[in-house]
């Protein structure tokens, strides 16, 4: 985990709209033939301040805020409309000033935007604001409940319970995996390689389809479940980590502190939101696992898993799964703890790492 300070950023982009050159400013008549030509930027005469309610805010989810359009010539503006993340939240008035409640808002970087119109023109000006989580994350601990063999040599990325087996994603050039193994006995079931050119990564179940994603490619794969044939090919915008099934809608990780909502069949992004808690941004999301509607995240490097509030991005409790391989056990090509799967029907957690020859069922205490 980073320890960040969130910094309020404030910046403006100022766009005037017109058509046909500069503008007419001896004939208001004119006014409408000079819309909609963005090469004509005249000088501003309005900017968007955020100001605080209360004396050094630190930008946490809760804090109210006064958003003012602030004059810098003689102009006062005829209306103003203010937006938060695009979204209109007060409509043209003569009210220059919108108090901006956050207790609503998720975590991350907030779009503040607000249109002053004057003379027939509009002024669009922004300014952005970044919010940490107002929540101390719980800290749990865990319990081994039972311990199941696992093949050493599984590079472990993804990880799904299914109908009483797992099927699980592997890594690394040359050796990534798509495999189902039988969660007792750890013997694999059924495998295809990935082409040497792939690094497996992600992997998330729907229905009769398994969805692989692949690290630097940003490119991904659909197999029938049953048989393991390829049946689509798809591409992603960024490096693919973690990924999972949420409702219709697939989470990806992309080793930020990013989730990316993806359409489960166009795989199209519908929206990126970000996870804080409150000290500020966690980054390293890795492999995800969606329990009881919440959703938990490896974070990558560490034995920490973060149980998140998908809707807000606040972390809501930190897992230290330290310990859970015995010292014994580990070989030099032992890596970091990464592998959630959870069954809903016995409510069961299993817990696993990169080259670990152990899979371990967990209660959280």
């Amino acid at each position: 985990m980073r320890h960040l300070y969130i910094l309020v950023l404030f910046s403006v982009a100022i766009f005037f709209i017109g058509c046909g050159g500069e503008p007419n400013t001896s004939d208001n008549s004119n006014q409408q033939s000079v819309v909609n030509n963005p090469s004509s930027k005249p000088k501003s005469h309005f900017s968007l301040e955020l100001i605080p309610q209360k004396v050094d805010p630190e930008g946490v989810v809760g804090e109210m805020y006064d958003l003012k359009v602030v004059s810098d010539t003689s102009f006062v503006p005829d209306s103003v409309r203010f937006l938060i993340d695009g979204r209109e939240a007060a409509a043209y008035s003569s009210n220059s000033v919108f108090t901006l409640d956050t207790r609503n808002l998720r975590v991350g970087g907030v779009r503040l935007s607000a249109e002053a119109v004057y003379g027939g023109n509009i002024e669009y000006l922004s300014a952005s604001l970044t919010l940490k989580s107002d929540i101390n994350p719980e800290r749990l601990k865990y319990k081994v409940v039972k311990r199941f063999p696992h093949d050493r040599g599984a590079y472990t990325q993804g990880l799904v319970f299914n109908n009483g087996v797992l099927y699980e994603s592997t890594g690394l050039y040359g050796r990534s995996t798509l495999r189902k193994v039988d969660i007792k006995t750890g013997d694999i079931l059924q495998s295809s390689l990935l082409t040497d050119v792939y690094f497996g990564e992600g992997l998330a179940i729907d229905g009769d389809r398994l969805i692989q994603i692949t690290w630097k490619n940003h490119k991904g794969f659909v197999y029938n479940k049953n048989t393991f044939a390829v049946t689509q090919e798809f591409d992603i915008a960024t490096e693919g980590w973690g990924l999972v099934l949420h409702n219709d809608t697939l989470i990806l990780t992309d080793g930020s502190e990013n989730l990316y909502f993806l359409d489960k069949y166009s795989f199209v992004t519908l929206k990126i939101a970000q996870v804080y808690d409150n000290q500020g941004p966690v980054k390293n999301l890795n492999e995800l696992e969606i329990v009881d509607g919440l959703l938990y995240a490896n974070i990558y490097q560490s034995d920490l898993v973060a149980v998140i509030d998908i809707t807000t991005g606040k972390v809501l409790k930190y897992i230290n799964f330290s310990g859970l391989l015995p010292s014994n056990l580990y070989q030099d090509d032992t890596d970091v703890l990464n592998g959630i799967a959870y069954d809903p029907s016995e409510r069961r957690l299993y817990v696993t790492g990169k080259n670990w020859p152990q899979l371990f069922e967990v209660e959280l205490q």
